[in-house]
């Protein structure tokens, strides 16, 4: 009753979060594109006028449409980086300390020169034996965002974590873009094979949201590449199959159907990547998900090819609070399990109330 009680008033606290806006949510993304637009709206129809007077109907239609489509392209960045939600997300980190985990402060140095700053939480006995989980986190707030949650995952699978915040996030450099978040993942990838005081048998990585598709990404390129050791396994969490998939679903507006693929600034397209990964992966869906369709964590699971998957669906799970489900921490557990032992079969689907 006790747990009940805790994982209940966890829950609304993280609720409370979202609408306040700490976490990212759908009244951030309407209200920024209302703004954007409204200025790119006010321009129009200074130089749709000035184009009528100049050269007729057929030059300025066509200088609309350019029009259009250069504003939305130069506008998806802002909408779907959201590095200074909250406000303050750029200048207060929390540190692990607030759960009083053990912890080092590592800088990560890309090969484009960009410094990612991270936490690597350690187990306080046999660090050398344990996974280690590296966290891709969502597109808003810091790694001090996540830590509750790598709390409960640390303690309930006695996992060592590497947290680490992309490029222009929380306390790291630079300005996050799709080349460059990928970028990051393997230069984060890169420095946790240098670790030797951590098992190298054991890595695997671990994505959420945004993260999931840059997990992907980076879980794909090392499968193309056949990088040895291989992944211990990959986790996704609630993310999606493609940019231009979740802009038909968040928007809703039949245009999208005929834009070409050339006119989305950003991608991240993870089902043409799911099909390169052979290592296990766990499929982490929330039924009740308001951002990313769940059907997309279906999809997901369905096109990849790895004999080894799974996907569990917890039917109270939200975007931001699937991780507060119950048996949460102890499907994950038990899937790194199975993993350590290849002859055992993985079910290929669950569920849970």
């Amino acid at each position: 009753m006790y747990r009940s009680l805790s994982q209940s008033c966890l829950r609304n606290k993280y609720h409370l979060l979202t609408n306040s806006g700490l976490i990212y949510n759908n009244r951030l993304v309407l209200s920024n594109i209302i703004h954007e637009i409204s200025l790119v709206f006010g321009l129009s129809l200074f130089l749709f006028y000035l184009f009528y007077q100049l050269f007729g109907n057929f030059v300025l239609i066509l200088f609309i449409i350019c029009g259009i489509l250069s504003s939305l392209y130069g506008l998806q960045d802002m909408l779907l980086f959201q590095p200074n939600e909250p406000d303050t997300a750029r200048t207060i980190v929390q540190t692990p300390d607030l759960f009083h985990m053990e912890y080092e402060i590592v800088t990560i140095e890309t090969a484009d020169k960009e410094k990612l700053h991270g936490y690597l939480l350690t187990q306080m006995q046999r660090t050398n034996e344990c996974a280690t989980l590296v966290f891709f986190h969502g597109n808003a707030g810091n790694i001090g965002h996540r830590l509750h949650n790598a709390h409960l995952l640390y303690q309930a699978c006695n996992i060592n974590i590497l947290l680490f915040d992309y490029r222009g996030y929380g306390k790291s450099t630079g300005t996050p873009s799709e080349t460059g978040l990928y970028i990051d993942a393997q230069a984060v990838y890169d420095y946790i094979r240098t670790r030797t005081d951590l098992n190298q048998e054991k890595i695997f990585i671990f994505g959420r949201s945004l993260g999931g598709a840059v997990a992907l990404h980076l879980a794909s390129h090392l499968a193309e590449t056949e990088a040895t050791p291989p992944l211990y396994c990959v986790i996704v969490e609630n993310t999606f199959t493609s940019i231009p998939g979740m802009a038909k679903r968040l928007f809703q507006v039949f245009i999208l159907d005929y834009i070409p693929s050339c006119y989305y600034k950003n991608m991240f397209s993870s089902i043409t990547k799911i099909r390169h990964i052979k290592v296990p992966v766990l499929f982490l869906s929330g039924e009740q998900d308001e951002l990313v369709p769940p059907q997309m964590m279906q999809k997901l699971h369905e096109e990849c090819t790895s004999s080894k998957k799974q996907l569990i669906v917890f039917s109270d799970g939200q975007h931001n609070t699937t991780w507060l489900s119950r048996n949460y921490a102890t499907q994950i557990n038990k899937f790194l399990v199975e993993c350590s032992t290849l002859s055992e079969p993985i079910s290929s689907s669950t569920g849970f109330n």
